[in-house]
């Protein structure tokens, strides 16, 4: 998809001031690398903190969408895109510097659909770097890569973006609809593995540095109470209210 005119680049955020600056500025460094007009949408999800003025000093698109569904707060923001090549990132994360140089390459290929990006935090521990292995594992396994996910804007309206009755695992379902897809289309699902997404450790921070597989386990009940729509628990504690309890913590030790 060397023609492309435009790549729009979606990140939801919730209460992200501590975070947003270093995602922004990564994709600005990575924006340097290619040739494409790069469009920057921030979706304000219930946000009363900076993240507003923060995302304005990068010239980036702001709209604001109250909903407690993360795959809303990510349609809303397909919504607004013009871009040629849609590419989803959250506000803790930062693009590797020639990540959207890559998008592009791979897109241009008549065999590629589009796909994600490996995931690596920023912090190190035996925790974490168990954690990474099994997420890596799972994306050899289905071949669903997660991270940053990047297609064709007319890929993601194909599949009709982020279902919005899913309260979590939203972007698990998007890449393996869009995997589908490509099939049908006799086209491939890639991981961009010279692309690896840095993102924060906070919730290992937060939760210990064993807590994905805390999750797996102790946690699966309330995991299947969000997926059936039972209760909110899970999604609450671990996505929509999260950032609340880190503000609530900062003034605590100020």
């Amino acid at each position: 998809m060397n023609d492309a005119k435009k790549i729009s680049i979606i990140i939801p955020a919730h209460n992200e001031e501590r975070y947003i600056n270093g995602c922004l500025a990564a994709i600005v460094a990575a924006s340097n690398n290619v040739h494409q007009t790069v469009e920057i949408i921030v979706v304000l999800n219930r946000c009363n903190d900076a993240t507003e003025q923060i995302a304005k000093r990068y010239d980036a698109f702001t709209v604001v969408d109250g909903s407690r569904c993360i795959a809303a707060v990510r349609n809303r923001g397909i919504a607004e895109a013009t871009g040629d090549i849609l590419v989803t990132c959250d506000a803790d994360s930062r693009l590797h510097p020639q990540s959207l140089a890559l998008v592009v390459e791979a897109l241009s290929k008549q065999d590629i659909i589009g796909g994600g990006m490996p995931i690596r935090y920023d912090r190190r521990s035996l925790g974490i770097r168990m954690s990474e292995l099994c997420l890596d594992f799972a994306v050899k396994l289905t071949g669903l890569s997660a991270g940053a996910f990047w297609a064709a804007a007319d890929t993601f309206r194909s599949v009709s973006g982020f279902d919005e009755n899913l309260l979590i695992v939203e972007d698990v379902d998007l890449a393996r609809r869009i995997k589908a897809y490509g099939k049908s289309q006799k086209k491939r699902y890639i991981c961009l593995n010279k692309a690896p997404l840095l993102t924060s450790a906070r919730k290992f921070d937060h939760f210990g540095d064993w807590s994905f597989f805390r999750m797996a386990t102790l946690d699966a009940p309330r995991i299947w109470r969000s997926l059936k729509r039972i209760d909110t628990d899970f999604a609450d504690e671990y996505f929509h209210d999260f950032n609340d309890q880190n503000k609530t913590d900062d003034r605590n030790n100020r």
